[in-house]
């Protein structure tokens, strides 16, 4: 019997993964360097990030600004789940591309991004998610307990990789310009890992119980926030309107 052709790597020909890995380099870094110059930024691994081996990184969502603040602070290079109207023009698809993120529709039913992102899993890689599908503060959001989009605990399951849940606090007062030049603090809390269920995975309910263990999950870790870092009402997030003073 013929030996198996080796499976091509999900980020392309070696030439191609060499100009990526420079490209994000390049890009990373410079936000990263930005928002050290611009925020007050603190980090706490509440457990240490495994530096090799699939794993997916889930966090909430109240800002634009979040993708670069969690790829500059997560110890791992992230490929992140991105909504597919941003690779709308050559150029930014070449851009997004180059980032290794995945395009995504938001319409439902994309089953060729779960499998991109699948095979940058068994590739060992990091896939960045952010579940809440959107921008969300609140009630909405999931450190209140909201419910998540069910492609997170799908995608965990389906491929065997732990969770990292990650809560940001404060880049929503970004959004308001002169806070770039009060260096705002930043808030990164990094949680222990989620193993997804293994032998039980296709029992009625399964998913279900896992997605739950999630929102615990992330509801803990905004409490640890707030006890770690004191800090109050306002703290925590609010609509990117409520941070321009657009609505009281």
């Amino acid at each position: 019997m013929p030996p198996l052709a080796p499976h091509p790597h999900s980020c392309g020909p070696i030439p191609e993964r060499i100009l990526r890995t420079v490209f994000h380099w390049l890009v990373i870094k410079g936000c990263r360097l930005l928002f050290l110059i611009a925020c007050r930024v603190q980090v706490v691994e509440l457990a240490p990030v495994p530096r090799s081996g699939m794993l997916i990184m889930a966090s909430n969502h109240i800002s634009h600004f979040d993708p670069p603040i969690m790829s500059g602070f997560f110890p791992r290079r992230l490929d992140w789940m991105a909504m597919g109207e941003l690779f709308g023009t050559h150029f930014w698809r070449g851009v997004f591309t180059r980032l290794n993120c995945i395009a995504v529709d938001r319409g439902g039913g994309d089953r060729t991004s779960l499998r991109t992102a699948l095979h940058r899993l068994q590739d060992g890689r990091v896939i960045g998610i952010f579940p809440e599908g959107g921008i969300r503060a609140g009630e909405y959001s999931i450190l209140n307990g909201a419910t998540m989009k069910p492609g997170l605990a799908a995608l965990s399951i389906m491929s065997g990789a732990s969770v990292i849940p990650c809560a940001l606090i404060g880049s929503d007062r970004l959004y308001k310009p002169v806070n770039w030049l009060r260096r705002s603090p930043l808030y990164l809390v990094i949680g222990d890992a989620v193993e997804p269920p293994k032998q039980d995975a296709r029992q009625p309910g399964a998913r279900e119980r896992f997605a739950e263990e999630l929102s615990r999950a992330f509801v803990s870790l905004q409490k640890e926030a707030v006890e770690r870092f004191g800090l109050s009402p306002g703290d925590l997030p609010q609509t990117p309107q409520a941070r321009k003073g657009i609505h009281p």
